[in-house]
């Protein structure tokens, strides 16, 4: 809802507080991967799939920037936009839309791929039971899904270290303190009372898929 206060939040703190979870989460999904911890590993990636599921019910029903709609442009826009078109919006521009969608997609597709996947040796989802053969398919996705995902990191890091250097666009302090000098909103925020129900409610779901999901029989 439009309102005559110009200065709300660009980002509600339920986005900021997704947003800054993820490094962490991820960055730890990896080392536990690789230390072989996968107990933690399994517990983190609930969280990531919790959070990442919120998210994009959030980019639908959350505050006015954190909608889709407010912020994924037609193709047309976006090359417009990387062909040197101003952009005066305060959220994300044309091209900073799509990337966050995407990353978004391919998190959950992680998180999502790691219930169902199996390696045939050390590590069996929780839900590959449902996924039969296909588990060991599915791992191997999670693994080609994981470098692409790190790709979009890295490639995220330096568009912010861009921003933030050469277009001298504080995108890091808007993403902290929702607002930065010359970006505020004209929308007020969605109670974050909402967010959390949304993240209670697939919190619920997905503890009653993996408690009552069947175990598959072990051959050792």
């Amino acid at each position: 809802m439009r309102s005559d206060n110009n200065d709300w939040p660009v980002w509600d703190w339920p986005v900021r507080v997704i947003h800054w979870y993820f490094p962490v989460a991820i960055g730890f999904m990896w080392w536990s991967a690789e230390q072989g911890e996968m107990l933690w590993h399994s517990r983190v990636g609930y969280s990531v799939l919790v959070l990442t599921l919120t998210r994009l019910v959030w980019g639908f029903v959350g505050s006015y920037h954190a909608r889709f709609a407010s912020f994924l442009r037609a193709p047309k826009a976006v090359i417009a936009y990387l062909r040197g078109a101003p952009f005066s919006g305060v959220g994300h521009n044309p091209a900073g839309g799509w990337s966050a969608l995407l990353l978004l997609i391919f998190v959950s597709t992680q998180a999502m791929s790691g219930l169902f996947a199996s390696d045939d040796i050390l590590f069996e989802g929780p839900l590959a039971y449902w996924a039969g053969d296909w588990s060991s398919r599915i791992g191997a996705w999670h693994e080609v899904n994981w470098t692409i995902l790190s790709t979009l990191v890295v490639l995220h890091l330096l568009a912010i270290s861009f921003y933030r250097f050469v277009k001298k666009e504080p995108l890091v302090s808007t993403m902290i303190r929702g607002r930065a000098l010359g970006r505020s909103s004209a929308y007020k925020p969605v109670a974050g009372f909402w967010a959390l129900a949304v993240g209670s409610i697939i919190t619920l779901i997905l503890w009653a898929l993996v408690y009552w999901a069947p175990v598959a029989a072990s051959y050792y």
